[in-house]
This record gives C-alpha cells, structure tokens and sequence, in this order.
C-alpha cells in the first residue's frame, strides 16, 4: 500500500471514517485503516469502479466533478464491503489538480449513511437551516408589516387631507351661496329702492301731464307713459326673483316652517314653530329676504354649534307694524366671547352678517342667553320704512 503525505501535514489515519486517495481515473493510491476494514480491497492497485456495486457511470461522473471543483463536492454512492454492498456519502476534495498527462488527486471520505455521527451532524443543520429560515420569514413578515403600517398611515394622511379639503370646499361653496345671495338681494334693493322709486316718480309726472295735453302730445305721452309703466314691471320682477324662490312659492310663513322642519328632519332634536299675529298679504322684499337668511343662519348654527340641543323653538310674531323673528334652543349656549366678537374674516356668513342684514333693513338683532340653558336670537324688523326719494307726506 503505498502512503502519500496530505496537505497540512495531515495523512489517512488522522481521518476516523474511512479514508482514500484515488485519482479521477478510477485508480486507488491509499486506504487507512478504517477503509481497509470497511472496504477489504483485494489488491494495492484496486480500482474504485472494481469496488463499486452498480452506478459506475454516475461514480465516474462525480470525480471528474471533483476534479474541476475547488469546493468539497458531496455524493451518494455505493461500496462493496465484507458484508456486502454498503451506501455511502462520500465527501470529495482535490489535493493535486489534475494536468495535462496526470490525473488529479482526490481525498475521499466515506460517511455511512446510518453514520450517527453524520446523522447528527444533518439534524443540526436542518435545525440551523430551519431556525435561518424562521428568522428569515419572520424578517419578511416584520418588514411587511412595516409596510403595511406604512401604507396605513399614508391612507390615514390622504383621508384627513381630502376631508379637509372636502371640508373645506363646503365652507367656501356656502360663503359664495351667501355672496351670491347677499349681492342679489343688494341688487333688488337698490333697484327698489332707487330706480323703482325714481320710475314711479317719472311715471307720476307724466299723468300728470297728460290730464293737460291734447291730440297728438297726449298720444305720445300716453305711449310714454306705457313705456316707463313696463319699464317699472320689469324691475318689479327682477326684485322679485331676487329673494329666496322658496318665499315666492310658499309665502313667507311657511317658508320659514318649512325650513325648520328641514333642519330637524334627521331626528337629531325635535321643534316646534308658531306664528302669531295676521301675515301681511305681501311683505317688503328686503324684510322677507333678511329675515329668512337670519333664520338659515340661526338654525345653522345650531347645527354646527350647539352641544346636546334636545328642542328648538321657532316663533313668528306680527304685531304693531312689525315682524319679529324668535329663534330658541335648548343647547349648552354660546359664550359671550362668541356673541361680541366680529371676525372680519366671518363676515357675511357669521353673527356679524346676521347683524348686518338687520342692519340695513332698519331692524334689530338680539342674541343672548336662553331662560334655563341655550342661546335665543331674535329678529325684529319695521313692516314700513322711509325709502330714499320718497316725498314726505
């Protein structure tokens, strides 16, 4: 048997398992003593493929693998022993490359499949490779929960976001429903109180005249006359169409009812509206329109701001050449902070709006504490007034 020097200084015997040196020809150079054993080969110039039980290709095949690896190469093969064939896991290395005349040089461990030692060796790895695994799965399982929080809160910041803008976008559609509101009934004013007064004026001058002319000078004054007469109809009509089209279908009264059975149709407080004193046939159009935009506003309020408001009372009293609007609720009330401060930037759509709606009709508005707890705002507001360019009676 010959005996070779391994790498390191290191020979057969220092292997316990059964240990060779072959080339990738086949041919075997050296055994230790556990391969003589497990192997009893019947010469010193045996052949790894004499010793081979079947699969000759295969064994042929992995150590020509093993030569051209510079990694241990593992595989499965089958050994004839004193008792028969036995199946083995062999480890290959290369000690000597192979060349251009030589073959290489290979140490080969044989492993017992049933080997304990390799038994337990495999168990530790699986448990290893298992427990890699684990903690691998758990890594990807925390980094998509991470994601997933991620994208929850980038959810939560877009939600938030558009119902701040949606939130936003009702406040501003409702400040230019009052601007609107507010300039036509600006308008309608204006065109009543000036226009419609001057043209009334004109037209009283031009009967006037027309009691004293004859023939083709009171012809043309009549036809004037016609003329300033439809020119008045038609302001008439664009004041008319300037206040709320509720008003003009309903009548003032049950406008105002309508309104609050409106607000309290989704059961959050129940309500209760009375109307006291005879209704005027018709009432000014400014006075119409101001009161019902201080009743939106009134009840809006409520709404928006009143902390567990069970009743709201509204009650519509005309007396004495007046109308007064009474708007009650049952809330936790407004502070009088709330009540004094005017915020240029409320105008129009807040207390300071309501005031000056009152304002400009000649009424009043009064907000103040309810008996018991809540807020009441009442309206109040002359039938007649003294419009611009009217002569004194």
């Amino acid at each position: 048997m010959m005996h070779l020097q391994l790498r390191h200084e290191l020979d057969l015997e220092a292997y316990l398992e059964p240990s060779l040196l072959a080339l990738s020809d086949g041919s075997v150079h050296a055994f230790n003593r556990a391969a003589v054993q497990a192997l009893n080969p019947g010469s010193l110039t045996s052949s790894l493929f004499e010793m081979c039980a079947g699969q000759v290709e295969a064994l042929r095949t992995y150590l020509l693998a093993c030569s051209g690896s510079r990694q241990p190469l593992i595989e499965r093969v089958t050994l004839e022993g004193p008792g028969g064939p036995v199946d083995y896991r062999c480890f290959g290395n290369v000690l000597v490359p192979r060349r251009k005349s030589r073959s290489a040089t290979l140490l080969l461990r044989l492993f017992p499949l049933l080997d304990a030692r390799f038994s337990a060796a495999a168990e530790r790895m699986r448990r290893l490779t298992a427990e890699r695994q684990r903690r691998l799965a758990m890594q990807q399982f925390e980094e998509l929960r991470s994601d997933r929080l991620r994208l929850v809160e980038q959810y939560c910041f877009v939600a938030e976001a558009l119902r701040v803008v949606e939130a936003r976008t009702c406040v501003l559609q409702d400040e230019i429903n009052h601007i609107r509101c507010d300039e036509r009934e600006r308008i309608a004013r204006d065109l009543h109180d000036h226009a419609g007064q001057e043209m009334a004026l004109v037209l009283a001058e031009l009967r006037r005249l027309q009691s004293g002319a004859k023939g083709l000078a009171k012809q043309r004054l009549d036809e004037i006359a016609e003329h300033v007469a439809g020119i008045g109809r038609k302001i008439h009509h664009a004041v008319v169409s300037g206040r709320p089209r509720i008003i003009e279908e309903l009548g003032f009264g049950r406008a105002i009812e309508a309104m609050t059975v409106s607000v309290a149709a989704d059961g959050r407080f129940d309500f209760s509206f009375r109307k006291k004193g005879s209704e005027p046939t018709s009432l000014p159009i400014d006075v119409e329109s101001a009161l019902y935009r201080v009743a939106q506003e009134a009840l809006t309020n409520v709404l928006k701001h009143a902390l567990g408001v069970r009743k709201v009372d509204v009650v519509l009293d005309f007396a004495n050449g007046s109308v007064s609007l009474t708007i009650a609720d049952d809330g936790a009330g407004l502070s009088l902070e709330s009540m004094h401060t005017e915020s240029c930037d409320t105008a129009g759509i807040g207390l300071r709006g309501m005031r000056q709606r009152m304002t400009d009709i000649g009424g009043t508005l009064e907000i103040g504490p309810r008996f018991g707890k809540g807020t009441i705002v009442t309206a109040s507001a002359p039938l007649a007034r003294k419009l611009p360019g009217t002569a004194p009676p």
